[in-house]
């Protein structure tokens, strides 16, 4: 299958993959790096993005749900890297005795093991590119080689060999480093390899036969001292006869040798190696260290390495936990550099979907970041806090109080306002998760910030929002209906619910919700005052909705 790779970072070009089904993303990301090379940009970070998400290396195409002739997206891993060059630039023209060793230094784009593993692959496609280059001279002597033959004792040899030379000569693949295998011939490369080595060896034998056989002859005739004295039989022809056979031998001997070496580097695909290095055998050990003590480039790779690692199977997560890594993650969570904070946070993400871990990491604070991270200006990052949350919220009872301490409440208010609406569903379950604990819930109902939040949420386009908010509404009534019933924003939204869908689950909310703005004279006496509470309680009427009933009943 084919992929066509588009960056922003290069604009005028598009690159092509060609890979298959169960390849991993890490060798998609191996291919990149080739083409980085040859442009001089290897040290440059990026990520893949397909139909919106973000894919990670250990999966492949086929997980991934990536066909044929799909189109995916490089994208850098620091949006903000060019206006740290333009910083390092304004450095230097603003200080005029500054020293050139001065400069702004990031780090590296890419680890050790990945250059290593880069550079080798290189070597060896590079070696590749020269023995099929020297097996093709090697042909173009056989060519020679059998046009000379015609002078020979046994010039009916020129069949064999011919057919041997034909073979190779159509046969032979078309390889370099940069643009790989050209032509049909690349597509049976090692059956070549099989069938002319074959034929070389062959061929080989039998021109090695015929020199020996020749000598032979010579040395019976006394040709010891040719040129200088013929002996009886000893002609020229004779001796150019045995010479022509040990050079063509010579010459099959190196070309079937060669064919053997070029078959043992045919197994080597691009991307064996590198990806070795960026998903299999990474020490965690120096991920762990490139956190501690690594530049910018250096701890945005390490927590992209960590990410990746987590979310490839849980024996990894535990490792992760075991080296320290949930306490660095933490920290990171919190740093200034945006592409490490996003990756951070999504290594986080994925390390709470073990249960085990996450009472160890709301025991290290970890929760106190995740709120934090929600007022961050970057919707993914503030997406994958509030995933790391809902993870919490959803498997630990006893973890539930940890995320309303410390401002965590407001914090979600607040995403809930601002996030997105991927953020805003997320964050409608995380509050009904809290609320059915009894004293979040009566939290949440003597603060006026919550339900003013989960109304806001009423208001999104996703209908499970919409859904989750007003169930969190309902539980927040039945604790004071008070907090619930001063919400204006709220009777005006129940109100026009039937305009904007025709959920009738949401019907059966609302109208519940309803009951309780039934409760005193004053907000009862509003509900009342409404315009559009005739024709909504008749639409809710027609959806069998019985709370209706109840609302019109307590309102007479």
């Amino acid at each position: 299958m084919l992929l066509y790779v588009q960056s922003k970072s290069f604009p005028h070009k598009t690159f092509v993959v060609k890979c298959k089904t169960t390849d991993t993303i890490a060798r998609v990301r191996a291919h990149m790096l080739y083409s980085l090379y040859d442009m001089g940009r290897v040290q440059h970070q990026f990520r893949f993005r397909y139909k919106g998400q973000y894919l990670r290396d250990p999966y492949t195409m086929e997980e991934c749900k990536i066909v044929d002739h799909a189109v995916i997206t490089m994208v850098p891993m620091a949006k903000r890297q060019e206006s740290l060059v333009d910083l390092q630039q304004r450095l230097m023209e603003s200080t005029d005795d500054l020293d050139p060793s001065h400069e702004l230094d990031l780090g590296k784009g890419q680890t050790d093991e990945v250059m290593k593993a880069l550079e080798k692959e290189m070597k060896i496609f590079s070696r590749r590119e020269k023995m099929l280059a020297g097996l093709e001279g090697l042909l173009t002597a056989q060519m020679m080689l059998i046009l000379l033959a015609v002078f020979t004792h046994y010039w009916y040899s020129i069949f064999w060999s011919g057919v041997s030379w034909l073979y190779g000569y159509l046969r032979c693949p078309k390889y370099s480093r940069v643009g790989g295998f050209t032509g049909i011939a690349g597509l049976k490369r090692r059956q070549f390899c099989v069938v002319y080595g074959i034929m070389s060896l062959i061929n080989f034998g039998v021109s090695l036969g015929l020199g020996i056989y020749t000598a032979l002859n010579l040395v019976s005739l006394q040709c010891l001292s040719y040129p200088t004295e013929l002996g009886t039989g000893c002609t020229h022809a004779e001796v150019y006869t045995a010479g022509f056979y040990f050079l063509h031998a010579l010459v099959m001997l190196c070309s079937n040798v060669l064919t053997w070496v070029i078959l043992h580097n045919f197994k080597y695909e691009v991307g064996d190696l590198i990806e070795k290095a960026l998903v299999l055998t990474r020490d965690i050990e120096k991920v762990m260290e490139a956190a501690r003590t690594g530049k910018v480039k250096e701890r945005r790779t390490a927590a992209y390495e960590m990410a990746t690692m987590a979310a490839s199977g849980d024996d990894n997560k535990f490792r992760i936990v075991a080296e320290g890594g949930l306490e660095l993650l933490i920290a990171m969570g919190l740093s200034t550099d945006a592409a490490t904070q996003e990756y951070s946070t999504e290594a986080m993400a994925e390390l709470l979907t073990v249960p085990a871990i996450q009472d160890k990491f709301v025991e290290m604070g970890g929760v106190r970041t995740l709120t934090a991270v929600l007022h961050a200006h970057d919707q993914r990052v503030v997406k994958e806090a509030a995933t790391a949350l809902s993870y919490i919220v959803s498997d630990s009872e006893e973890n539930k109080p940890a995320i309303v301490a410390d401002h965590g409440l407001e914090d979600l208010c607040h995403a809930a306002r601002h996030g997105g609406k991927d953020v805003q569903s997320i964050v409608s379950g995380v509050f009904l998760e809290l609320a059915f604990n009894p004293d979040i819930r009566a939290q949440m109902a003597s603060l006026n910030s919550p339900a003013q939040a989960l109304v806001h949420l009423c208001r999104s386009s996703d209908t499970d929002t919409q859904r989750f908010a007003l169930q969190t509404l309902e539980l927040l009534a039945i604790e004071s209906s008070s907090t619930i019933s001063a919400q204006e924003e709220l009777l005006d939204y129940l109100l026009s619910l039937p305009v904007h869908t025709m959920d009738t689950r949401l019907y059966l909310l609302a109208g519940k919700i309803l009951l309780y703005f039934t409760e005193t004279q004053e907000s009862c006496e509003h509900l009342l005052d409404s315009d559009r509470l005739k024709d909504t309680l008749l639409q809710f009427f027609r959806a069998d909705n019985l709370f209706v009933v109840c609302v019109y009943c307590l309102c007479s």
